[in-house]
């Protein structure tokens, strides 16, 4: 799979996606930049996790340029995707990530589409 060189907007599009992730899971209150501490912590964990995923997905980003904008090294980029994969296998977790891989689609669509 080839990915796109980076863009001035990829920090826009990480944080339209944990946004749209953490709404999605119930994670309202979500941060590119800040992790949660403490009660919930695991659970915000995941919703990082699902919002790196997304992100590689929709938006095309390289292992290292999705580990750049959430501050991170690959290693932890490519332990997300393995983690979001396996967590396929339960219906509603999939339909939950297909519902905002939808949403963001249509987002890039639209961005595109003013450019």
């Amino acid at each position: 799979m080839t990915t796109r060189n980076a863009h001035p907007d990829d920090f826009a599009f990480a944080r339209l996606t944990v946004t749209a992730a953490a709404l999605e899971f119930g994670q309202p209150d979500l941060s590119l930049d800040i992790e949660k501490r403490g009660k919930g912590a695991k659970d915000s964990i995941f919703v990082r996790q699902v919002a790196m995923y997304l992100l590689q997905t929709v938006f095309d980003l390289s292992l290292a340029r999705t580990a750049e904008v959430f501050g991170r090294h690959y290693s932890t980029i490519s332990h997300a995707l393995r983690v979001v994969e396996e967590s396929r296998d339960d219906a509603v977790f999939n339909r939950k990530l297909m519902k905002t891989e939808d949403f963001l689609s249509e987002s890039l669509t639209t961005f595109r589409a003013a450019a």
